[in-house]
């Protein structure tokens, strides 16, 4: 159903692909092809998200139909993955061929994959947190630079932070560790995916903890506080549609019909609002067993924006992605993960950040 498993078993060869040299290029993306264009055997890569929501809620109603993708399921067409770098280490292998993760793993697709960015589906820069203990003494200190963030070089240096590192919240930490002249060299950082994260906290492991939603309303629950959020250091960080490249050019209509179909669920996003909450817990319990209060889920509902088709053409326009997308490959060179050279490729090419299946998403229209 959900190939946790295998994302799981690719980690392994795909950090000692990725990360044992600086050399760009790496495997073929023609690999990710596998599966035909149309309709059953289509697989999407997803996070257990609120911007999953408008693909899961449209497959299952029979909107995904209506637009032409046919033969699809949520148990068989839909890949469930902890966070975003196993999800695209299961697009060399060809396990799905549209996906939708955080900019920091995208960023990573497009400059060893290249990857194309078809779309964005959300600004999850408020539901990507630093929290703490409630006596941490960090949250007692206003920050140097963000005065919504709390914690100093003196309550942070030396200090333990649990984080699933290359992802959105390391993001995070990168830019509050910044704003307090500190780096990941002065503090410690443990790679945890976040179940495991949890755990390790909740049992006294770490000083500091990283998460996103929908993961972080967890912490709230257990009496963590907020140190920064995304939004707070301004780590702008987006939810993005992407897809193996040469797949994507042989297959831009299907990519239009699941632009325009997840366009469709946005509108209704937008418009019912919390009325929705009884299908989002729904949903989360669903897709990824994990059971929201209806607080939880307003939160959730809060603290993204999803995008619509003309909204995303108008963010491509307004070039904030790619300014945004700038900032995370200065924080992947200052991680050591690429070069300055190949940050300068990656500005060569926009970053993969396309607009021409967005484009063409507005002239598909559904049946009746």
């Amino acid at each position: 159903m959900k190939r946790k498993v295998l994302a799981m078993v690719l980690l392994a060869a795909f950090s000692v692909a990725t990360f044992a040299g600086c050399g760009g290029g790496g495997a073929d993306s023609s690999s990710a092809a596998g599966g035909s264009a149309g309709s059953g055997d289509l697989v999407f890569g997803f996070l257990n998200q609120i911007d999953t929501w408008p693909a899961y809620s449209a497959i299952e109603d029979g909107t995904a139909e209506k637009y032409g993708l046919t033969g699809l399921s949520t148990s068989s067409s839909m890949e469930l993955f902890d966070s975003g770098m196993p999800m695209v280490e299961a697009m060399i292998s060809g396990a799905w061929q549209i996906g939708d993760a955080g900019s920091v793993p995208v960023l990573m697709a497009a400059l060893r994959y290249d990857a194309e960015v078809v779309g964005i589906a959300s600004n999850e820069s408020p539901a990507n947190a630093i929290v703490a203990r409630e006596d941490n003494p960090a949250l007692k200190v206003t920050n140097p630079k963000f005065e919504t963030a709390k914690g100093d070089a003196e309550t942070v240096k030396g200090k333990t932070i649990l984080v699933a590192t290359v992802s959105s919240a390391h993001f995070v930490v990168d830019q509050w560790l910044k704003s307090m002249d500190l780096t990941d060299k002065d503090v410690t950082i443990k790679n945890l995916e976040q179940p495991q994260a949890i755990k390790a906290f909740e049992s006294g492991e770490g000083d500091f903890l990283a998460l996103w939603s929908p993961e972080l309303y967890q912490a709230y629950g257990k009496g963590w506080k907020d140190v920064a959020t995304g939004k707070d250091v301004n780590a702008n960080t987006l939810m993005l549609y992407f897809a193996p490249k040469d797949w994507a050019k042989e297959n831009k209509d299907t990519i239009a019909r699941f632009l325009a179909m997840t366009s469709s669920k946005v509108d209704e996003y937008n418009s019912k609002g919390e009325a929705l909450v009884p299908d989002l817990q729904k949903f989360f319990q669903d897709f990824g067993a994990m059971k929201f209060s209806e607080e939880e889920t307003k939160l959730d509902i809060e603290r993204h924006e999803l995008y619509t088709v003309d909204q995303q053409l108008e963010l491509m326009a307004s070039g904030d992605v790619e300014k945004w997308m700038i900032d995370i490959g200065d924080f992947f060179v200052r991680q050591g993960k690429f070069t300055e050279d190949e940050l300068a490729q990656l500005k060569e090419k926009h970053f993969n950040i396309t607009d021409e299946y967005l484009k063409a998403a507005k002239d598909v229209s559904p049946s009746e």
